[in-house]
Formats: structure tokens, sequence, C-alpha cells
């Protein structure tokens, strides 16, 4: 057998390991709001294009935003396995679709765009719903999603 104090730590030698590894349960408050900040830029874009002279067009720019962000994020993340760091969530992390989504419409006031989407990053990981590197991968989709919506050319 072995004495009170060696007992004490063996056991932390151990159990500690076992501990530190449970992943953490999903943080519910940045977790609703990263829904609410992911939604800001495309709709802001909807808005911009409901108003616009050249309605169509604006609204096919953010529709090809969007079915190329969704797509890409949902294909990504069948095929990349990236666990995310939450407690009981599914473990297609890669990429945040969040994130992606963020990104979305922050071409005429990108200052805005890029702060809703570095926000949406962050309550992502704080919420520990997803990595940094996931995150990361999530904005880099997002606003290449972006770019590809002004493919399509529309008059000023």
């Amino acid at each position: 057998m072995c004495n009170r104090a060696a007992c004490v730590v063996l056991a932390l030698v151990f159990f500690a390991p076992i501990v530190h590894a449970q992943p953490p349960p999903v943080a519910p408050i940045p977790d609703w709001a990263s829904y609410g900040t992911a939604i800001v830029n495309p709709s802001i874009a909807a808005v911009q294009a409901w108003r616009a002279t050249d309605r169509p067009c604006r609204f096919g720019q953010l529709a090809i935003s969007e079915v190329v962000v969704n797509t890409a994020a949902l294909t990504l993340k069948h095929f990349i396995v990236s666990p995310r760091p939450c407690l009981g969530c599914p473990p297609d992390g890669m990429p945040s679709g969040h994130t992606a989504n963020s990104a979305i419409g922050f071409s005429r006031h990108w200052q805005l765009g890029l702060a809703f989407t570095l926000g949406t990053a962050a309550l992502r990981t704080d919420a520990n719903r997803h990595t940094k590197e996931q995150v990361f991968w999530g904005a880099v989709l997002g606003f290449t999603g972006e770019a590809a919506g002004h493919l399509l050319k529309c008059q000023h």
C-alpha cells in the first residue's frame, strides 16, 4: 500500500489527464449571439439589394455567394475530419459555417463586415463550437464566396 500523500499524487497523475480530456459544454450565450452575428452581413446585403436600381443583379450576387459558401461548407464538413471542441457536438467542425456566412455581404461596408465576421469567429470559439483553425477557414471560405458573387457584374 501507499501512504496518504503518495496515493494522492498517484491519483492526480493517473486521473488528471482523464478529467482534463473531457470536452467543455457549449456556452449558451456566445452560441446564441453567434447566430445573430452570422446573419447580419447577409441581411444588410439583402436590404441593399432590395433598394438597388439593379435589384435582380444584386440578389443574383447574393445568391451566388450563398450557394458557393453553403455548398462548400457542407461538402467540406462531410469530408474533413475535424471534431468540434464541445461536449456532445457533431464531429463536423471544419470549416465554421456561421463564420463563413457572416462574411457574405461585407463588400459595401467592408469595415462593418469584417467586424461582424471576426465577432462571429470569436463567439463560435467562446461557445466551444469551433476551434480557431475552423473559424479561420470559415472566414476564408466566406470571403471567397463573397468574391465569387461579385463575378456577376452589376451596374452601379
